[in-house]
This record gives structure tokens, sequence and C-alpha cells, in this order.
């Protein structure tokens, strides 16, 4: 039998908590090893438990989902591992701080309301290396995140966005193909796609991902999508790629 998928899941409300849980326990390969109501207990029962994946919410009590997904990204970094794998749970209104769970090392979020079907399919990308689940939606809400984010900082509510100049210096390390890749990622592609378009195979793409990832310097895909958009590689609306020379 294939080992199952371990995941905690992270949510101030218990109503949610109970009703994610039953979505994953219902499929075969995925069991919920773990309840947590805010983030500061999410990390205890990570070190208890050991889950692949973390069903994340961004707004509890005592630390919310944004510190525990950052401390978490850094604790894998220094252990040299992957897992657990975070992925943020969301509603719109909480657009300003997907940006900022996805800069923490978020390996992707969904909305709270999805379709119970792209929930254990996400579970099941993140756990196995990819991060955008649903492309397309995980696009715009991207650029809706981007967008937000230049306008609030703009009358000083905000953190003001990056400068996109920092991003040509590194940028311009990355080979012809691996642009590509970054440009095909900050538009919506999925590994798949991603080697249908580029007439390779999957293996060969990920192996191009990791390359950007490390060359960014970067922990996850989504923030490699970002970071084509705050360097206006690509634009929300546009379909031309800019490239700094």
């Amino acid at each position: 039998m294939t080992d199952q998928i371990r995941v905690l899941v992270a949510d101030d409300q218990g109503v949610i908590r109970t009703g994610l849980a039953m979505i994953l326990d219902h499929e075969p390969d995925l069991t919920t090893v773990a309840q947590a109501g805010d983030g500061e207990e999410a990390l205890r029962l990570i070190d208890q438990f050991d889950p692949d994946v973390v069903l994340m919410d961004i707004r509890m009590p005592v630390m919310d989902g944004l510190v525990a997904t950052e401390r978490i990204t850094r604790a894998n970094q220094e252990a040299g591992r992957s897992k657990p794998a975070v992925l943020v749970l969301t509603t719109f209104d909480d657009e300003a701080y997907v940006l900022s769970a996805v800069r923490a090392g978020a390996s992707g979020f969904l909305l709270k309301d999805t379709d119970p079907d792209l929930l254990v399919s996400a579970v099941r990308a993140v756990h196995r290396g990819d991060s955008l689940v649903d492309p397309a939606s995980t696009r715009v809400l991207l650029e809706r995140c981007v967008e937000l984010e230049r306008k609030v900082g703009e009358g000083g509510s905000a953190p003001a966005p990056q400068d996109a100049g920092r991003w040509t210096g590194v940028l311009s390390q990355l080979s012809e193909r691996e642009r590509d890749v970054l440009v095909w990622m900050a538009r919506g592609l999925s590994n798949r796609d991603l080697a249908a378009k580029l007439f390779v195979s999957e293996t060969t793409v990920k192996t191009h991902v990791s390359s950007v990832l490390s060359k960014l310097g970067l922990s996850s895909r989504v923030q490699a999508v970002v970071v084509a958009y705050e360097a206006g590689v690509v634009r929300p609306g546009e379909a031309e790629v800019r490239w700094e020379s």
C-alpha cells in the first residue's frame, strides 16, 4: 500500500478544521494527523507528528499563519529538508496577506470555499513539489495581490512594493530556457503544461524550475512567480515579456 500523505490542519475555527479533516480523511492516500487552533500550536504539533503538508489559515490568534509559515520555512532550510510544505487557506479579504505568505515560503494557497476535489489535488501537488495547484486561479489572485500591494503601498499604510531593479542582476544569471520557464510559470502553466509547451519531459521541467529557484535564492515556485511580477518581466493584463539588458 502506498504511504499516506500526512496532513496537519491549522485554523482557529473548529468547524472548518473538522470539515477539512473529513474531506482529507475520505481519500485513501491522505490522513489528518493533527489539528491546531493557532500558529504556535501548529509548530508544536509539527515537531510531534512530522506532517508532510500543513493546511495553514492566515488569520489566527496567538501566532498567525504568516509567522508560522516563515518559521516552518526557516526550519526546513536549516535542516535541509523540503517538508512540511505549507498550503495557505485564505479568503479574498486576505489578499494583502497572501503575498506575504508566499514570500514567507508557502508552496501555494487556496480559497477556503474551494471545491473538495481541488483541495485534495492541492495537497497531493504540494507534497510532490508542485506549487501552483490551480494555475489560472492562482495567477489571477497573484496579480490582484501585487496590484493591491502597490496601491496600498503608495498610500503609506503598508510596505511599498519591492524595487523591481534589484532583480535585474539576478535575473541576468538565468539561461534563455530558464527565462522561458519563469515566464510561463508566471503566466500560470503547471509542470505538465510547461513540458508540453517547451517540448521536454516533466522531469526536465522540474530540473529547470529547481535551477531558477536556486539562482534567484527562493524557496518555492510561487515565490518565483511573484518575483516575475515584481520585476516587471510579466505584468498583469499584458502579454509581452520585459527583460532588462
